[in-house]
């Protein structure tokens, strides 16, 4: 008693300005008024609009989620409070979350009374003093929240995000959270950002002092680590775990750091803790599986591999859950479990798969090594063939020489859609001299496509002048694919020979290359030219066709000339001292305009593009002009 009594006179004495958060739940927002008014803290609803989300991916959820522990104490941190109190109806009763200076504290009651009396225990709550009634309407209470229909003290709330000053909440929230939404936010908002703006010295730099800035910082700091790859992040994460207990995410990097130095237990222990915190986080009994199946605990871990399908299928359980049955023997479990995961890999998360069935030796992950490499499009033939030679009686090896000999009829084909001046647009042949030009294919694969380099060549002559490559990476048991082939971009005109390549296929067109073109230049650049009207001057098969650059200097032309007697402001009609029509003024220079003069005007546009962007060309030719011709 005496050491209770001892902690309760601590912590009653620590305690200052709180925030209580509304409560989740059905009458969640009214439960929490009751408290935040027998506190004397600020209503629940100033909350809902002022709480900010941390500064990362993911927010609250790396602690534990808003509601939990580790959600408490990042509250806490944020907003400055001395104390935050969190609540949660449950089935059964209410869970509270308090966050002081000395750590977080839980509680369970079956009724906001006995919620009340911890409270008051803890020194919180007024003694002898009664949880006030729940007051108002709880669809009016949200209404607040979302700011409808505010009164002064939820307007001051509004007026402070939008940054017209505190008004009435200065001295009733937290100075850090007043301080936050007036452009002054903790140093671990201000941090993150660093690193976005390609200052990495700076960040890493900030990420070392805020190491000791509590929970808030220390995430921080681990996750600047991480985006910069310092390797300060292995010996961080266990330091911040045994520091802050309720956050999992701590745990998780630790478990991560276990994991680069082969750790097993080390690894299995971080993620029980993480797991004791998000119980039904799926990425955590995924990772549990695969670190007890370091420590040799292979029956665990298949159980716990199919509790984190059972919450998320995703691909890295089903491969880890393919192995461990294949380690078994268990081939229809392990086929199972690999058919499903190629099926929900669209990446390339078979790559880890087949280096963890490389390092084992049963014969089970030697046929399976073959089976995945075979269905993402690998060579798996020598595969199959050493699982043949090691275990040439084995109830797998008819299945191993079908394989074998499936993939001796393997063949690749490349079929050339359209050619086109921007990828996903129409067909655009026949091309002209600079333009870039985008292959659309289609490539098909038996029985599987495999990865691969698709390249575009050109060639003038019997001689290669372009080409361009990049690589190919198939989702797994893809037999087709759509892709869009590099461009390469032909510098005379003439007959040119197009080549697609990937793999042995092989598709071979011919191409006459034809006089530069404007128009083509500007549908390229994704410019539609206009009239003052806002009428596009050219149909885009006007702009694609032959005699699109002479219409388009044409109706360009006129254009200006029509919008001549229009322009009689007095900066329009004042000669120009210098520009591309010195002495002439705006007006005059529409008046006279000919093919030469939207000639000069598209040129430029084409090594400025902004000079058009979406204006019409009258506004934009004049705008030009008066830039061009300022003293």
């Amino acid at each position: 008693m005496r050491v209770l009594l001892a902690s309760v006179l601590a912590l009653g004495l620590a305690l200052g300005q709180g925030l209580v958060l509304p409560f989740r739940g059905q009458e969640g927002f009214r439960l929490a008024q009751a408290f935040a008014e027998g506190l004397k803290a600020p209503p629940p609803t100033l909350l809902a609009l002022l709480l900010p989300d941390p500064p990362w991916r993911g927010g609250y959820d790396l602690a534990g989620g808003l509601y939990s522990p580790g959600g408490a104490r990042l509250v806490r941190e944020i907003t400055g409070a001395d104390w935050v109190l969190l609540g949660a109806e449950e089935r059964g009763g209410l869970r509270l979350h308090l966050a002081t200076g000395e750590g977080v504290r839980t509680g369970s009651f079956s009724s906001p009374r006995l919620a009340w009396l911890w409270l008051q225990g803890l020194g919180l709550a007024p003694p002898y003093t009664p949880l006030p009634s729940p007051k108002g309407e709880e669809a009016r209470l949200r209404a607040l929240a979302q700011g409808e229909d505010p009164d002064p003290l939820h307007q001051s709330a509004l007026d402070l995000k939008a940054g017209r000053g505190a008004g009435l909440l200065e001295g009733l929230l937290p100075s850090r959270l007043l301080l936050l939404w007036q452009g002054k936010p903790p140093r671990a908002f201000q941090a993150l950002g660093l690193l976005a703006l390609g200052r990495k010295e700076e960040a890493l730099k900030a990420a070392a002092s805020l190491e000791e800035e509590g929970a808030l910082g220390g995430i921080a700091a681990l996750l600047l680590y991480r985006l910069a790859e310092n390797p300060r992040w292995q010996t961080l994460a266990p330091l911040l775990a045994q520091r802050y207990p309720e956050i999992p995410y701590f745990f998780e990097e630790a478990s991560f750091a276990a994991f680069e130095k082969g750790q097993g237990e080390e690894a299995k222990r971080a993620l029980e803790r993480a797991l004791s915190l998000r119980p039904d986080y799926w990425l955590y009994w995924t990772n549990l599986g695969w670190a007890l199946y370091l420590t040799g605990d292979l029956p665990r871990a298949i159980r716990a591999t199919e509790k984190a399908l059972a919450l998320q299928p995703n691909a890295t359980a089903l491969y880890n859950l393919g192995l461990f049955r294949a380690i078994y023997g268990d081939y229809l479990g392990a086929k199972a479990a690999y058919d499903r995961a190629l099926r929900l890999d669209q990446g390339d998360e078979y790559e880890a798969a087949l280096k963890d069935l490389e390092e084992r030796r049963e014969p089970l992950t030697l046929f399976f090594r073959a089976y995945l490499a075979q269905r993402v499009g690998l060579e798996a033939a020598p595969l199959y063939r050493a699982f043949l030679e090691a275990h040439p009686r084995h109830p797998l090896a008819g299945r191993a020489r079908e394989a074998l000999r499936s993939l001796a009829e393997k063949r690749v084909t490349l079929k050339v859609h359209r050619l086109v001046l921007i990828p996903g647009d129409r067909e655009a042949r026949p091309f002209r001299v600079g333009e870039a030009i985008f292959p659309e294919v289609r490539l098909e694969g038996t029985p599987y496509l495999g990865k691969g380099v698709l390249t575009t060549l050109l060639y003038r002559e019997g001689e290669k002048v372009a080409e361009a490559s990049k690589e190919v990476s198939p989702p797994p048991l893809a037999a087709g694919l759509e892709e869009v082939a590099p461009p390469v971009t032909p510098k005379g005109e003439g007959p040119h020979t197009l080549v697609v390549r990937y793999g042995e296929a092989e598709a071979v067109l011919p191409l006459e290359i034809g006089k530069k073109s404007l128009a083509r230049s500007l549908y390229a650049l994704g410019l539609q030219p206009k009239d003052l009207s806002g009428r596009p001057l050219l149909t885009p098969e006007e702009a694609l066709g032959p005699e699109g650059e002479a219409l388009l200097l044409e109706r360009t032309a006129e254009a200006f000339r029509r919008a001549a007697p229009l322009a009689t402001g007095l900066e329009l009609n004042r000669p120009l001292p210098k520009g591309p029509f010195p002495g002439k003024s705006v007006r005059e220079a529409l008046a006279g305009a000919d093919l030469e003069t939207a000639r000069t005007f598209y040129q430029k546009v084409e090594e400025s593009p902004e000079l058009l962007g979406d204006q019409d060309v009258v506004n934009a030719f004049a705008n030009w002009l008066l830039a061009e011709g300022r003293p």
